[in-house]
């Protein structure tokens, strides 16, 4: 299986996505911006949190009007757009110098550009997000930053962090961000609250199990602490039970197949 099969069903919206990401690139205020970000975006990632957001609207309710759709594609950019910003600081802390086959930002343009290369694409991000959200969940989007945030502190100020902080450290930095992404996009949708709950805990689980696979292909993850791919496993297993509840789809097949594509994931690196 291979992750254009999982998205297949939302293939349409996420080629709206591209779009709507290539515009806000071409919007910048100078010629050097858009050369800056334009090359960060010139190869797409997986795009997994927007595939994400809009398999979890789709499992809700997959006609919506065309309002409701609209905002969910600026929903789904303003999410790609603050991972993208992650990502640009993350190298410049990690100093790493290749990133989807090219150089990065800061191996290019040198750590300060890079870092406010970052900083513009946050805030492209969070102006996004802010005209496509309602005001109640605006703030859900502020914690998520803080925690993110004060994650990413805690991972560079311990060295070597017990399991348990470990655990609560993905899931600050990663987990959350998944978990957001499933479960606004849902409200959106129309989602009961039942509802929400259950892909807002399926979200956090993917994450979960997301991370941990991530780590061990890297070696992140030290040996004292016994996290493996099993422990990925448990996770997955977890996220895919909390979509029970929901009536069979192409969307719930996609989110399912989602899971097992991650925990494949060590068999294929």
């Amino acid at each position: 299986m291979q992750f254009k099969d999982i998205y297949y069903p939302i293939s349409k919206d996420l080629n709206l996505v591209e779009k709507e990401l290539r515009k806000t690139c071409e919007n910048l205020s100078t010629n050097y911006l858009q050369e800056i970000i334009g090359y960060f975006f010139k190869i797409p990632g997986k795009r997994l949190r927007p595939t994400l957001a809009l398999l979890s609207s789709g499992i809700i309710n997959n006609n919506l009007p065309e309002s409701t759709n609209n905002q969910l594609i600026k929903y789904a950019t303003g999410l790609e757009l603050m991972h993208s910003a992650s990502l640009i600081h993350d190298d410049v802390l990690d100093n790493d110098m290749v990133r989807r086959g090219q150089k990065t930002l800061n191996e290019i343009y040198g750590n300060k550009i890079a870092v406010l290369a970052g900083d513009v694409v946050y805030s492209l991000a969070f102006s996004t997000l802010s005209s496509s959200l309602p005001k109640e969940f605006k703030q859900t989007i502020v914690e998520l930053t803080e925690n993110m945030c004060a994650s990413e502190v805690i991972q560079a100020e311990i060295m070597l962090p017990t399991r348990e902080i470990y655990l609560d450290i993905i899931r600050g930095k990663t987990a959350l961000f998944m978990s957001v992404s499933c479960k606004i996009a849902a409200a959106l949708a129309g989602a009961t609250k039942e509802q929400v709950n259950s892909i807002e805990e399926y979200g956090l689980n993917l994450g979960m199990a997301y991370q941990i696979m991530d780590d061990c292909m890297d070696k992140d993850v030290y040996a004292e602490l016994n996290i493996t791919s099993e422990d990925a496993k448990l996770y997955g297993d977890i996220a895919i039970s909390s979509l029970k509840t929901f009536e069979d789809s192409v969307y719930k097949v996609s989110l399912i197949n989602l899971v097992n594509f991650i925990l494949s994931l060590s068999h294929t690196k």
